[in-house]
């Protein structure tokens, strides 16, 4: 795999998870919540009706979630539909293969290998900031400085967390801790087997070669994060939530790397199994992107300025345990003390800078597969 072609990354990364017994009086929270964020002036379509906005977003919970949460605020401040599509998979083969003034979606999420790829090969226009994205004034920071955003807006993102078996002798709480006796004498260990990166990140946050995740980009770190990652004693590769569950519930693992939004509303249905949320830790971010050809371009970026509105990510985070960008959005109680609200918070996290990882990237990548094949 190479820094031009990471599409497939994550090919069958699924999020899906039941969520209702915690969330399933928000659908109508939500319809009443977008009244009260009202108010900016409709577009219209050439022909006076409503446009339709094509916006691509992750399968499973996301898409289930952005829906409860963020349709209802689109559609009332805009004189538009918004239709979602979701999935993982050849985000950027199906624009390339698409005329170049008719793609498939106007609006595209895009986690780090296709923000990368997308904008280092043209598929994303230059998003219009100071015309209109002025919400951009609102974002942390630290999370413009990441990697470029001259192509999509830093808006979401979560951080990793450690599941781990309750009747284990001690607690799984650090990145470290998956080379402990306690880990290396369980069942074993499970982790993502489509997003390397992932994997790679909490291994070198519990490397010591170099500060945070540094050792991802560094080459002479590189045989120390290896070996990290090959003394994880992997029995679980995991394409969902759900098998990750499956992987705890058959005896298979006794602790897991996965994600703090798809795992948080899960852990009553689980009484077994606990999770952690080390400080130093590591996490993934979108970017959001308008599609190179749209005849919306305006729209999509009033869309991703919506997305940028602290009011609107307030609003989200009570249907979604992402974390999110602005400074001045909040979070419900129960999730404000595992995500972060400031700079200085969020920079304990380590969140893939690609442009440095892309000169390693097909080496990782066949390293995993390597290990998928043992």
């Amino acid at each position: 795999m190479s820094g031009n072609g990471l599409d497939n990354t994550g090919e069958n990364r699924d999020t899906r998870h039941s969520s209702a017994s915690r969330r399933a009086f928000l659908g109508a929270a939500g319809t009443a919540g977008a009244s009260a964020l009202a108010g900016c002036t409709g577009m219209l379509g050439d022909s006076g009706g409503p446009q339709t906005l094509r916006v691509t977003v992750w399968s499973g919970n996301y898409v289930e979630r952005f829906e409860e949460a963020i349709r209802p605020i689109f559609e009332s401040r805009f004189d538009a539909e918004l239709e979602l599509v979701s999935g993982w998979n050849s985000l950027l083969a199906k624009i390339k293969s698409a005329p170049a003034d008719d793609p498939p979606f106007d609006v595209t999420v895009a986690c780090e290998p296709i923000y990368y790829n997308g904008r280092s090969q043209g598929l994303f226009e230059e998003l219009r900031y100071e015309d209109h994205i002025p919400n951009i004034d609102n974002v942390i920071q630290h999370y413009k400085d990441i990697r470029p955003h001259s192509h999509g807006a830093p808006v979401d993102g979560a951080p990793l967390s450690i599941l781990y078996n309750t009747d284990l002798e001690e607690p799984v709480e650090t990145w470290s801790d998956f080379t402990s006796s306690v880990v290396q004498q369980s069942n074993g260990v499970g982790v993502d087997s489509g997003f390397w990166i992932y994997p790679l990140l909490a291994a070198g946050v519990g490397t010591d070669a170099a500060p945070g995740a540094q050792e991802l980009y560094e080459e002479q770190h590189h045989d120390a994060l290896m070996d990290t990652i090959e003394a994880w004693p992997i029995e679980g590769w995991a394409s969902s939530g759900t098998d990750v569950w499956q992987q705890f519930q058959n005896g298979i693992v006794d602790a897991a790397q996965w994600y703090f939004d798809q795992v948080y509303y899960d852990m009553e249905d689980h009484p077994n199994v606990e999770f952690a949320m080390p400080e130093q830790n590591a996490g993934w971010m979108n970017n959001w992107a308008v599609v190179r050809g749209t005849d919306k371009r305006q729209l999509g970026e009033e869309f991703i300025n919506m997305l940028l509105d602290p009011e609107v990510q307030s609003k989200w985070a009570e249907d979604h345990p992402l974390f999110f960008t602005t400074s001045g959005m909040s979070y419900p109680d129960d999730l404000a003390q595992y995500l972060p609200t400031t700079a200085e918070e969020a920079e304990q996290w380590s969140i893939p800078q690609w442009e440095e990882v892309a000169p390693y990237s097909e080496q990782f990548s066949n390293k995993f597969k390597q290990m998928k094949n043992q």
